[in-house]
């Protein structure tokens, strides 16, 4: 267990980390292999805060190995498929490890210079040890990669998973992955690390293309007609996306789906409709945008005018919670108000009457407008 003084320096080089990370971006920002959007933004600020946590975490630990063990395996294999060379790879590396020490230079002054150089030669341990792994996971899934051809493959779902491939690539993906590009797809975000061979077996088996990307992994297919993939996957842990406009839409998916795996609260497939009101809390409404068919259906292809009534009679009978109430209000028969309620249950798949459901009608359904409503009682 790390003493006191050392722990209040690596407590002070964590509350630099933002700062970390910025500088981290600025010097990586020139170097070849990282400015042509193959490894993704999101991807390059995530894996350094990883880094940056780990190396805090085997000092505070005496840098022991079982201290986040999978990290740097999996980051070396991703660099690898997204087709970056050795060179540019340890590179990264290395601009981690310079920022690192210049950190734990900065909190050590100047009352805890003596604490950092009693501790130089753990500081030299952890980075050893962290180049090694991410160095030898990196040249064995290149190896892997050259061995069974799969560069091209692993690199077209990188690109496709950057979100920076135009019109023309993404025709090529397409072409090479053997996929339609405007096909409608459908997505699984799996936790990695508990996908086994079975798993991915039987997700080939159902056609199901895969994109590891970190702790996720994205499986997505094109959609089978009426039925969709929780029907034959009831027991598949992880966030679903139903329906995906084409490829150029998949690295959005991806993006949404990972918002939704984190604030999901229960085992099996987790649709957004699951977990709208936890990501409206966390502020990620704007993210979904694109998706709101997730949530309420086709509602965008009903003709203006009749959603203009559906929004009329759902924000009624919202207001009392009483269809009748709601009849007042709007001049009609209760039995029109109940007929265009479920009406709405089809089109849309809510049922107002639920409170989840009335929250994500409350906050997508346009306001209603041009329609008299009598608000004596």
């Amino acid at each position: 267990m790390a003493d006191a003084a050392w722990q209040q320096l690596l407590e002070r080089v964590r509350a630099d980390i933002p700062d970390l990370l910025q500088e981290f971006l600025r010097e990586l920002g020139d170097h070849e292999g990282y400015t042509e959007g193959d490894v993704p933004q999101e991807d390059l600020e995530r894996t350094a805060l990883q880094a940056f946590d780990l190396f805090l975490d085997r000092l505070a630990n005496q840098g022991e190995a079982e201290v986040w063990p999978d990290f740097p395996r999996a980051l070396g294999r991703r660099r690898a498929r997204q087709g970056l060379r050795i060179d540019q790879f340890t590179e990264a590396v290395r601009i981690n490890f310079r920022l690192i020490w210049r950190a734990l230079d900065r909190a050590a002054h100047p009352d805890l210079v003596d604490e950092l150089v009693a501790n130089g030669e753990r500081v030299l341990t952890v980075v050893e040890r962290y180049a090694t792994e991410v160095q030898r996971s990196f040249l064995d899934e290149t190896q892997l990669m050259a061995q069974f051809h799969r560069s091209a493959r692993e690199r077209a779902l990188s690109r496709l998973f950057s979100g920076h491939a135009d019109a023309d690539e993404l025709g090529s993906i397409a072409e090479l992955l053997g996929i339609r590009r405007h096909e409608v797809y459908e997505m699984f975000a799996l936790e990695s690390a508990g996908l086994t061979e079975q798993d991915r077996k039987r997700m080939a088996d159902s056609a199901a293309y895969s994109y590891e990307d970190g702790e996720l992994t994205f499986l997505f297919r094109p959609r089978r007609g009426i039925a969709d993939w929780t029907v034959s996957h009831p027991d598949a842990d992880g966030a679903y996306l139903s329906r995906i406009d084409g490829i150029g839409k998949l690295a959005h998916a991806a993006v949404v789906a990972r918002r939704l795996a984190e604030v999901r609260t229960r085992p099996g497939p987790f649709t957004l409709k699951d977990g709208f009101h936890r990501l409206i809390a966390t502020g990620a409404r704007d993210g979904l945008a694109g998706f709101e068919h997730e949530l309420i259906g086709p509602f965008a292809e009903v003709p203006a005018e009749e959603q203009n009534r559906f929004a009329v009679t759902v924000h009624a009978f919202m207001r009392s919670g009483s269809i009748q109430q709601a009849a007042d209000v709007l001049f009609v028969h209760r039995n029109t108000v109940f007929k265009r309620m479920r009406a709405f249950a089809a089109v849309t798949g809510l049922d107002v009457r639920i409170p989840r459901d009335a929250a994500i009608a409350f906050l997508l359904l346009p306001e209603p407008t041009g329609v008299q409503i009598n608000t004596e009682r």
